[in-house]
Parts: C-alpha cells; structure tokens; sequence
C-alpha cells in the first residue's frame, strides 16, 4: 500500500508539474512590412516602429517617460524604452530580458533580488494564461515578444545591436487584427 500511495503522488507531482509548465511561445511568420504610406514613427531612437496616419485621426499624443497615445474612449498605446539605467545596471543584457520573461526561465539571471523583480513582471506580462496568447516574432533585426488579450496585449521589442535596452508597448483595446496592421508591419520604419 506504502508503494501505491509513493507512485500515486509522483504521479500527481508530475501531472501539476505539467499543467503548471508555462506555455510554449507561437512562433510567427513575420508580416510584410507596410508600404510607403504616410505615418508617425514612435520608439524613435531604439527601436522604430511607424503607425499608419489614417489610423492615428483624432488621436491625443501626451509625451513624457514614453509615449502615450489615446486612440478614442477606449483604444491607448504606451510605448516607452526600458534601459539597464532603469533597472539598476543589473549585471545582464537588458535585450535578453524578454526572452527571460516569455519563456519563464530566470536560470540566466544570477542576482536573487532581480530575479523576484522579474518574477513580478512575469506575473504582470503573462498571466492569467489562460487569457493570453504568447508568441515572438523577428522582423529583420528586430524580435517581438507578444502577450496578446483583447482587453491589454504587452509587445516587448529587442536587437542585438541595441544590448541594454528594450522597448515595450502596452496596448489597450487592439484587436489582433490591428496589432498587425498597426504595430508589426510598422516595425523597423
């Protein structure tokens, strides 16, 4: 009996272990960049992304620690760049600090301290995951890393030619739809 309630509980282990494992990225085909349309290039200095004109009619733009641009009642985009000054100079590439995230795996990140940082963020970005859809994406030189939902999706943007920062984009109210058309075929513009 001692043996079955032993086997009965690795059992159980490894079934929680495998419903707790964190999802596995989508790896997207990346979308054909948008052809020479009039547009407004945010992320400027690290990494460009050029929104459509026509999509932008009527929005507000409020700059400070980012970009803040309200589409109408509900739609937003935030967009600001995260840098290693930002986080205290931690001893890893801030460009791989998406990659941490969206895969779960803080194996890399050496300091206790910033590991529960990024364990935080984690949280934020990723979860429920039930309500997200994860998946990473590479347009010439730059990767997207998506936590796509509705309601808010977070795009973190890196290069390896920019090692110590990241963008990220915090995105209320767009539809997958328009992410695409919107964000992703605006990237490297």
């Amino acid at each position: 009996m001692k043996r079955l309630g032993t086997t009965a509980l690795a059992l159980l282990l490894c079934l929680s272990a495998s419903a707790c494992a964190s999802p596995k990225l989508s790896v997207l085909d990346p979308v054909e960049p948008r052809t020479e349309k009039p547009g407004v290039t945010i992320s400027r200095t690290a990494h460009p992304i050029k929104l459509p004109l026509e999509s932008l009619a009527g929005a507000t733009f409020i700059g400070s620690d980012g970009e803040l641009i309200l589409y109408n009642k509900r739609k937003g985009l935030f967009a600001t760049v995260v840098t290693s000054d930002d986080w205290g100079n931690p001893s890893i590439q801030m460009n791989e600090v998406p990659s941490y995230i969206f895969n779960r795996d803080l194996s890399a990140v050496q300091n206790p301290e910033l590991q529960k940082d990024l364990e935080g963020v984690i949280r934020m970005t990723l979860e429920p995951t039930a309500e997200k859809e994860t998946s990473v994406v590479t347009m010439g030189e730059i990767t997207a890393h998506i936590a796509f939902n509705p309601k808010k999706t977070i795009i973190m943007l890196t290069s390896t030619d920019k090692p110590d920062l990241f963008t990220q984009l915090v995105l209320d109210n767009f539809s997958w739809e328009e992410i695409e058309h919107e964000i992703l075929k605006g990237i490297g513009g």
